[in-house]
């Protein structure tokens, strides 16, 4: 069968080739261009359309016939190229082996041709080392020469004309030749003087030189400003590179630094600010503990003055870096003029202005220089690294070294924490002095002193009996508010500031219990005063920190604090002994609850988030820290709970005498008066609890307040169960026996403690013994609370009862 017709076609075959195969074509792109052409178009077979499968066959088997050509010729092409490699192979190993011989040979002459070449030089440099010599000689032999002849020239004419034709030449070597010469020729003249001894000819000789010097100086120093009034730099880094060569370049960087405009106005730059000097009332705010003080020098003189001295720094920081050669040290000298003669004047005349507006303006204007020239010299230092003007940091090292020398007189010695000691301490002593001298009965008695150093005395006999030992009264140390080195040096302030007090004692008001806003400007002085620490002595950050702590807990604690509370104890002790008086009790200094933990809380704050983390570093003083902060914490607690335990005392006496006023006929009655819905005794006992309920609400909170009203609720629920006892009984005096009951439990109620409120229920039960028919009594005592109480409690009530008889208990406790 011919299958010609369905033979490859041309495009297919090229495709077909081993050189290139498919031309980059996938195999579906190549059978897709294979049988493209073999679509009938329009046949039709049964209304479908008509595929006919020979013309894919056909040319499919033709096309596996060339690839199977393809492929015997790929390995007849693969056996003939390994067939060459082989050949290649042998004839490069072939190749290999001769060229092994050569390289060995070659090798080994240029061993030997290097062990000439040393030996050689080995010899010729000595004649090299020589030779330098010999030029050199010759270099130093014809500047000893020209030397000479130029010591001669002066010598004998006072003057050497190839050396006056140097100095004036254009070409720079020559003029630098010129300062050399100058340099060594004063050097030579002064020496031949040393050694000839006061020959005039020589002196003179000496002399003549040095004022040659000295002209050839004036007129390049003459030249280098005239040059920098014309900001010809180039110039005058010339005249510099001259004048460091001839003397070292001290005159030269002398003249630049008085020609600079840093120097020229020292307050031109300041015209029309404000001076912190002229305001009276920013110093008067400065010395007040109690006033908020932030950003001292903002837009005032110093500042502006310190930013304008930044960007002129700064400007001549670059035109020194084109003038000199190595212009570190004229960098170096700036700075420390700039700092010697303008900053420090200004610092020390605001310190020593400071000093006479107070202490406390004293420590916040350093504190405001310190930070302002701090950041001014952090400014500089970063301009000079960023810019590469110090890759050394040799000038960051001088800016550092000048700006604590600016402080170091201040702070030095401890003086400066001495001297916020004392402002923190009279600031306390300031806010204590009016406040124990209007309570200074009241402190006197020590009434809750007393008491504390009780409790301390059974605690030490506790813990001596613990171990088996005998203690004696204040044999345990306890922990005192006040200390008396403090309380001397209280006594001190008070004797040197009596004109200062007295005014303060005029404008101060409440002064009969502690002040929550006298605790916030003690608080805030102390926060200013360790950040004041933290900024300028921070390796002493720990030490310090402790002690600002112990003069909050023993000046402020001890004088202000402590004596609230022992003013706070010794009212409620005098409303105690007063509480059969006619005038009920008022209870104010109760707030003394709320002050003081507003007071604790305020300090733990401060401990916990600024005075602590003083101390990450220095552990022996942080335990020391929180055993003080937690030692001043208890024993205000303490007190607290001695004046609460004191009120309870107080309302207990005060109910038990109202209780007292309750008359004998008041529940024995015919009638009941209906102007009035209880007796005089529940209406006073009743408005007594209301008042104490209100007080209690105001000064105590959360649990101290439910607490408290739960004790003073189970104090009036005993007393009025022990009051019932003692009075007879009738019906209608049952009545209104009940209706002071229920007067009762609506004031409980209104506390709104379920657990006290089901206590009094206990109260309108027993008025139903009084009240109830004989024959129900003993369904009475059967259930309720009633069935709780001891049946001899239970029969002193009944037997208060007007119709009470013997034959009550064998009828309904006989069997019992």
């Amino acid at each position: 069968m011919s299958f010609a017709i369905y033979d490859l076609d041309e495009d297919v075959r090229s495709l077909l080739q081993l050189d290139n195969f498919l031309n980059g074509r996938t195999t579906t792109e190549f059978v897709e261009q294979l049988s493209k052409d073999h679509i009938q178009k329009g046949a039709e077979f049964n209304n479908l359309e008509y595929l006919d499968p020979k013309p894919y066959i056909r040319t499919f088997e033709s096309t596996l016939r060339h690839l199977k050509q393809l492929g015997e010729e790929a390995q007849r092409q693969k056996e003939v190229a390994a067939k060459e490699v082989e050949e290649y192979e042998l004839q490069h190993s072939r190749n290999v082996l001769k060229l092994s011989s050569q390289v060995e040979s070659v090798v080994s002459n240029f061993d030997r041709l290097d062990r000439e070449i040393s030996s050689i030089t080995k010899k010729i440099d000595p004649l090299n080392q020589a030779l330098n010599k010999i030029t050199n000689l010759r270099e130093r032999s014809i500047e000893a020469i020209f030397l000479i002849r130029a010591y001669h020239g002066f010598y004998t004419k006072e003057k050497y004309e190839p050396l006056e034709k140097l100095r004036v030449a254009k070409l720079m070597d020559q003029r630098m030749k010129c300062a050399t010469t100058v340099r060594n020729l004063i050097k030579l003249a002064r020496k031949i003087a040393a050694l000839t001894g006061n020959i005039p000819k020589v002196d003179k000789c000496v002399v003549t030189i040095e004022k040659y010097g000295e002209t050839m100086e004036t007129a390049l120093i003459d030249l280098f400003e005239i040059s920098s009034e014309s900001e010809h730099y180039e110039e005058m880094g010339r005249i510099a590179k001259l004048l460091f060569e001839f003397n070292g370049g001290s005159s030269v960087v002398l003249a630049f630094l008085n020609k600079s405009d840093l120097f020229l106005d020292d307050d031109a730059d300041t015209d029309g600010v404000s001076s912190i000097l002229d305001k009276e009332d920013a110093w008067k705010a400065l010395d007040d503990p109690a006033a908020q003080v932030h950003d001292i020098f903002k837009d005032e003189a110093t500042e502006h003055r310190l930013n304008a001295l930044k960007v002129s720094i700064k400007f001549q920081a670059r035109i020194m870096q084109s003038v000199f050669e190595n212009p570190t040290p004229v960098f170096k000298l700036m700075i420390q003029r700039i700092y010697a003669q303008m900053i420090l004047n200004k610092v020390s005349t605001l310190l020593q202005y400071s000093q006479q507006a107070g202490a406390l303006a004293h420590v916040r204007v350093l504190h405001a220089l310190y930070i302002l020239v701090g950041e001014f010299t952090a400014d500089i230092k970063d301009f000079f690294a960023t810019n590469e003007f110090d890759p050394n940091n040799d000038i960051g090292s001088a800016l550092d070294q000048c700006f604590a020398d600016l402080f170091i007189d201040t702070l030095l010695d401890h003086s400066y924490f001495a001297l916020e000691k004392d402002v923190l301490e009279h600031a306390i002593f300031a806010i204590a002095h009016p406040f124990n001298s209007a309570n200074e009965r009241a402190l006197a008695r020590r009434e809750l002193e007393s008491k504390l150093l009780e409790i301390d005395n059974a605690h030490a006999a506790l813990d001596m009996a613990a171990i088996g030992l005998r203690s004696e009264p204040s044999a345990r140390p306890s922990f005192k508010f006040v200390d008396s080195r403090r309380v001397r040096k209280f006594k001190e302030f008070m004797k040197t500031r009596l004109d200062l007090l007295r005014d303060r004692d005029a404008q101060t008001r409440d002064l009969d219990a502690l002040s929550a806003a006298q605790t916030h400007t003690v608080l805030k002085l102390a926060i200013e005063t360790t950040a004041r620490v933290l900024e300028l002595l921070p390796q002493k950050a720990a030490k310090f920190s402790l002690e600002i702590l112990e003069i909050l807990v023993f000046d402020f604690g001890g004088l202000y604090v402590a004596c609230g509370l022992e003013v706070a104890y010794d009212k409620a002790v005098q409303e105690k002994a007063a509480a059969a008086q006619t005038q009920g009790p008022s209870l104010e200094y109760l707030r003394v609850f709320n002050v003081t933990s507003e007071i604790l809380h305020l300090l733990s704050l401060c401990i916990k988030s600024i005075l602590l983390p003083c101390t990450a570093n220095n552990p022996p003083v942080r335990s020391r820290m929180i055993s003080l902060a937690n030692t001043f914490v208890q024993r205000c607690e303490t007190s607290l709970n001695l004046v609460l335990e004191c009120v309870m005392g107080l309302v207990s006496d005060r109910i038990g005498h109202l209780l007292t006023t309750q008359k004998k006929k008041d529940f024995i009655c015919d009638t009941i008066d209906s102007n009035r819905d209880y007796t005089e005794t529940c209406a006073a006992i009743s408005d007594f609890l209301i008042h104490t309920q209100g007080v209690y609400a105001q000064h105590l909170s959360n649990n101290n307040y439910s607490n408290a009203l739960i004790k003073i609720g189970m104090i009036t629920l005993n007393l009025l169960l022990d009051h019932f006892k003692k009075f007879s009984v009738n019906t209608t005096g049952g009545i209104v026996l009940t209706q002071d009951v229920i007067r009762y439990q609506s004031v409980i109620d209104s506390w709104e403690i379920q657990a006290l409120s089901e206590k009094f229920q206990l109260l309108r039960e027993i008025s139903n013994l009084f009240t109830v028919q004989p024959n129900l009594i003993n369904s009475l005592t059967v259930e309720g609370h009633l069935a709780g109480l001891k049946i001899s409690t239970v029969r002193q009530y009944i037997s208060r009862r007007t119709d009470f008889s013997p034959s009550y208990m064998e009828r309904f406790f006989g069997r019992k």
